[in-house]
């Protein structure tokens, strides 16, 4: 998600990391086209330890949604007003704004599994691919016998 900000808005970790969140997503997207199309193959053994390492990151991600999930209620600073706006600003910090830490880790764990979909994709067009060509080949052998 691209948060459209003013030029002279402060470039916050938060509004950076979902931008560039955002910029990943259409790097995915563009693969995925590129799978889809036929222009993206890729060899089985190199493709799974791909799918090995976005497997573990996407798991990683769910757990910490999880615990953030978890950390989405007040904060218990006191009934004077200093406290309850700052146990409200922690609470929508976590969850509850556009780009707080269980929206843009949503987003990356829901980036991750669409890779992995998309290089699974990659794997099976490369056998496909393969399996075409040993056939034709296999043809080919055959009526030169």
């Amino acid at each position: 998600m691209y948060v459209d900000e003013p030029a002279d808005a402060p470039n916050t970790p938060a509004s950076h990391a979902a931008t560039t969140l955002s910029e990943r997503m259409v790097d995915v997207a563009a693969l995925d086209a590129a799978v889809k199309s036929g222009q993206v193959t890729l060899e089985p053994e190199a493709g799974q330890r791909l799918l090995t390492t976005l497997r573990g990151q996407a798991d990683a991600a769910a757990e910490w949604l999880t615990r953030l999930r978890g950390m989405s209620r007040p904060v218990p600073l006191g009934t004077n007003w200093v406290g309850e706006a700052m146990s409200g600003k922690f609470e929508r910090r976590a969850d509850g704004e556009d780009v707080s830490f269980v929206n843009v880790l949503a987003q990356y764990h829901q980036m991750l599994v669409k890779a992995h979909d998309a290089v699974d994709q990659a794997i099976r067009g490369y056998q496909s691919t393969d399996r075409g060509s040993a056939q034709a080949f296999h043809g080919v052998s055959g009526e030169l016998a």
